[in-house]
């Protein structure tokens, strides 16, 4: 295989994809000036602090996992692994905790039987407070229960949220800027969520996946005109207020008319990373899909269309209704000229209004107290912050899906050598230490001096203007920032405990 440096480099820098956009921005280029967006990013990275994932809320989140992966691992002997937005580091104080047990197919309802009831008997044994168990036998089944106040659901065989995970972390490593990606999508989550009431796919509202690749898409087409997420969140808003849902889906790199379905081809929009970057997102990241309907809807059509960039017959938007889709535009519209009216005031009031913005954000977290952490955090305005990181644990991801894909017999291993006693960790380390793990190393070893020369996207309707060069420079620098050698995170030892 060839490296994987090169081969993103020419990919991500190359040419563009896709059809020219059905939404056309509608706000005009905003009165302010770089250095009033630079308070204005600033404010937005204090409201940030807040709501983020920071070192405490790890830690708790860590012990629970720790303490589910061990009980069923020293119970029943089998692997328990994580995904969803806390191995991302995209969580909010709210968010839940996701974890997939491997079993073979045929024995999931047998396994779910046991292990709920294995959780409930724990009830009062611990100092972990098990409660609130129940067995959901949906087509998707999952045991939800509350652990010290956190939700966790426990799925089985859950390898799409492990490819998703491998894949928005490899997206945030290239878009890079002190993870931009990341700190967008906790942002504009936070907005949806709390302010907006429209995040939730079990209620039939936007999933997390779904709003990550909405913003992904955002960042795509706009990435040279983006120093912040305030100013990915203007875009979103003001974007996807005036998107046309009725006629088009919306894909990582533009969007395509629902009547030309299955084809999605023909986007010629301007984009930072490419078709070829995702096609190579596809080979590494996704697991082998079912053959097309016999009557060639692959994609199912419904009222909130967005195509899975690692499986183009998934529609991450299927969750949200008819009436839901309404509530949703009106949500996003409201918001894009709400904002767009905090951005437009003078400089010494602008920061009270996008505090105002996001009032039930700050009115929930901003006290000194988080819902995921039982000791005092740092109130929001103190000038203070608590110490957090973003960064993932991208080996441990990766090693968690080759063994899921080698527990399903989804990986051909010619290459393990002959005769040896090898156990199922020993496959996952020869694969992760050879040459077919190239990809998911590409930017680990510092080598960012190959994404420096990307094509810079001019981005498309409104119009951010640049930074001047003062405090702040490399958080909302034009060049993606480089990425330390991993895994240094906690979570790396819950996920290679056995290897």
């Amino acid at each position: 295989m060839a490296d994987l440096q090169e081969r993103m480099s020419l990919s991500s820098s190359s040419s563009s994809s896709s059809s020219s956009s059905p939404s056309s921005l509608s706000l005009s280029t905003l009165p302010i000036d770089g250095e009033l967006w630079m308070v204005a990013e600033e404010r937005a990275q204090e409201i940030l602090n807040a709501i983020q994932p920071v070192f405490v809320s790890d830690r708790s989140r860590s012990e629970i996992i720790h303490y589910v992966q061990t009980l069923i691992k020293d119970r029943l002997g089998i692997e328990v692994f994580l995904f969803g937005s806390v191995p991302l580091k995209t969580y909010l104080p709210d968010g839940d905790i996701d974890l997939t047990v491997l079993t073979p197919q045929d024995k999931e309802e047998d396994l779910a039987d046991t292990l709920c009831n294995m959780l409930k008997a724990e009830d009062g044994k611990s100092g972990f407070y098990v409660t609130d168990v129940q067995y959901i036998a949906a087509q998707v089944k999952v045991i939800k229960c509350s652990i010290r106040n956190i939700a966790v659901d426990i799925s089985f065989n859950q390898m799409a949220g492990l490819c998703a995970l491998c894949f928005l972390e490899q997206v945030d490593q290239v878009f890079g800027r002190d993870h931009l990606f990341k700190r967008s999508i906790i942002l504009i989550k936070a907005w949806c969520y709390y302010e907006s009431r429209i995040l939730g796919a079990n209620t039939g509202l936007i999933s997390t996946y779904a709003l990550a690749v909405l913003v992904l898409h955002i960042i795509n087409i706009s990435y040279s005109s983006l120093f912040g997420p305030l100013a990915v969140l203007f875009k979103f808003l003001d974007y996807y207020a005036s998107f046309d849902w009725d006629n088009y889906c919306l894909t990582v790199n533009g969007p395509v008319l629902i009547s030309s379905l299955p084809d999605m081809t023909g986007n010629d929009a301007d984009v930072f990373l490419n078709e070829k970057f995702f096609r190579e997102c596809i080979e590494l990241y996704s697991v082998p899909t079912k053959a097309v309907e016999a009557n060639g809807h692959f994609f199912p059509v419904k009222h909130f269309n967005i195509v899975d960039p690692l499986k183009h017959s998934n529609n991450l938007g299927r969750s949200v209704t008819k009436g839901n889709l309404q509530r949703i535009r009106h949500a996003f519209t409201l918001g894009a000229r709400k904002l767009k009216d905090v951005l437009s005031v003078p400089g010494e009031t602008m920061g009270w209004k996008l505090e105002k913005f996001f009032s039930s954000s700050l009115e929930r977290n901003g006290k000194g107290q988080r819902q995921d952490v039982e000791e005092p955090v740092v109130a929001f305005g103190t000038g203070r912050s608590e110490p957090s990181e973003l960064r993932g644990d991208v080996e441990g991801y990766f090693k968690s899906l080759v063994y899921g894909k080698w527990f399903h017999g989804e990986t051909q291993h010619k290459w393990i050598p002959q005769g040896q006693d090898t156990s199922s960790w020993d496959i996952v380390r020869w694969f992760v230490t050879g040459q077919k793990n190239v990809f998911y190393r590409r930017n680990l070893n510092g080598s960012s001096n190959s994404f420096q020369n990307m094509r810079r996207s001019r981005g498309t309707g409104t119009y951010i203007p640049e930074m001047s060069q003062q405090s702040y420079t490399d958080r909302f620098s034009n060049k993606p920032s480089r990425v330390n050698p991993l895994p240094s995170a906690s979570q790396s030892q819950l996920v290679k405990q056995n290897i």
